[in-house]
């Protein structure tokens, strides 16, 4: 079979199969559970009622048998009546209006059946056989004499029988099962929930995030004692990181200053105007490299007017970029203030290196979400590589300039993850880079996050 004959086949069991451990493992066990009571009634079917039946049914055919010979004998009907009725728990009805209406049943032709061919094994002949339940049960067989006759046999062992033990095993043993599955595979799960909880919120930054150690099964303390090792060693590597970066900042910007000074003092004037523009830019870039490691995922959330602080952070560029703000009404944002500002600033800078004056600044509420967006009046993007500027240390080459750490819009898209965002680039149609984020409706859930 070619793998193009075997795909769709494949697809189908992958759509069929259940997606949760929880129902896998209770589809398993359910099918074993189920192939079990099958066999099991299977079991008591061949090696106990099959072998009664077959029994009752050649007790039965010897007392028709009786029957059939009184009648070739010529023995008295009613002595021959009485004997079966004494002897073989057996009343002959000879009158037809006393005879059984018989009429289809499924159940009780499971049995009947196969004592019907039972007697005709015995007598060489077909007999009908009629199981009636109510008033009380009874067995009819109708006779393999000339005279039409039945014979019926009251069955008050039958009586006996519990229907509701044999619906209970039938029924109540699968699903009493399934039940048990489904509640213990929810327990064994709850941990791997947990688990998945704590790693979503590790990889948003909250490396503090520990488990229980010191409860339920060893297998599960073993994978939380590794998890918590994880994230110790996570918090380790993220502090001798920040303790790096702020020792080589604070180590590089003294000579920085230095050159600053000198440059100051040089006597040609475009030489030290082009040196302390140099300095800025790498005292800048630094800034960049500590606010790229320090993500601010620690900060904690507020409520916050989201066009007040484009306001705020617009009014810092003045002199420096001409900023035109375009927002509308907006409820409270649950945001992180410090953060949200870098990212404001990220975008502004970012159109004033790489884009062109003016840059608007928008905010609008539709279908639920925040949007923000920031376009500038520059050259625009390649934009089968707009996914590259997202990333630390990448730079546009043709359409924008080299300068620059290439930090600057990936700690916006980090910013914007954290908020659980959505981050676009594109170009508009007029020229220049248009910027698009997208910001969930404020909720509770967010906010206690």
């Amino acid at each position: 079979m070619t793998m193009a004959a075997r795909g769709p086949k494949r697809g189908v069991l992958q759509w069929l199969k259940p997606r949760s451990s929880v129902m896998r493992t209770t589809l398993v066990i359910g099918i074993v559970v189920l192939v079990s009571q099958f066999l099991s009634i299977a079991f008591f079917w061949q090696n106990l009622h099959l072998p009664e039946i077959r029994q009752h049914a050649h007790s039965s055919a010897l007392k028709l048998d009786i029957l059939r010979t009184a009648e070739r004998l010529q023995r008295p009907g009613i002595e021959v009546d009485a004997d079966l009725r004494t002897f073989g728990n057996l009343e002959v009805i000879r009158d037809p209006r006393r005879f059984p209406k018989t009429r289809p049943k499924w159940f009780a032709e499971i049995f009947t059946d196969r004592f019907a061919e039972q007697l005709e094994h015995e007598l060489g002949v077909a007999t009908p056989v009629y199981f009636e339940f109510k008033p009380v049960p009874r067995l009819w067989i109708k006779a393999p004499t000339r005279e039409p006759a039945w014979v019926v046999e009251e069955l008050s062992f039958i009586q006996q029988y519990s229907p509701i033990i044999i619906v209970g095993w039938v029924l109540g043993v699968p699903l009493l099962s399934l039940v048990a599955i489904v509640i213990l595979a929810r327990q064994l799960n709850r941990p791997l929930k947990r688990l998945q909880l704590a790693a979503i919120r590790v990889g948003r930054g909250l490396h503090s995030t520990q488990l229980e150690e010191y409860s339920g099964p060893s297998e599960i303390r073993a994978v939380n004692r590794a998890f918590n090792h994880m994230t110790d060693q996570i918090r380790a590597t993220e502090r001798e990181r920040t303790l790096m970066l702020a020792g080589i900042s604070h180590d590089l910007r003294t000579p920085l200053t230095r050159m600053r000074l000198a440059a100051e003092m040089t006597s040609d004037r475009a030489l030290a105007d082009d040196l302390v523009a140099d300095i800025a830019d790498m005292d800048a870039i630094l800034d960049q490299f500590i606010a790229f490691m320090r993500d601010g995922s620690e900060e904690p959330r507020e409520l916050i007017d989201l066009n007040a602080l484009i306001h705020e952070v617009a009014h810092q560029f003045h002199g420096m970029l001409d900023v035109h703000c375009n927002t509308t009404d907006l409820p409270r944002l649950s945001l992180r203030r410090v953060a949200f500002k870098r990212l404001l600033a990220n975008l502004l800078q970012n159109a004033m290196r790489y884009g062109a004056g003016p840059v608007e600044l928008g905010t609008t509420l539709e279908s639920g979400q925040v949007l923000l967006s920031c376009r500038d009046h520059g050259p625009g993007i390649d934009l089968s590589r707009a996914h590259e500027l997202l990333e630390p240390f990448r730079r546009g080459e043709e359409a924008r300039t080299t300068q620059g750490s290439g930090l600057g819009l990936a700690i916006v898209a980090r910013i914007v993850r954290q908020h659980h965002g959505r981050l676009s680039l594109d170009n508009h149609p007029e020229g220049g880079l248009v910027v698009s984020i997208r910001l969930p409706a404020p909720s509770r859930r967010l906010f206690n996050r």
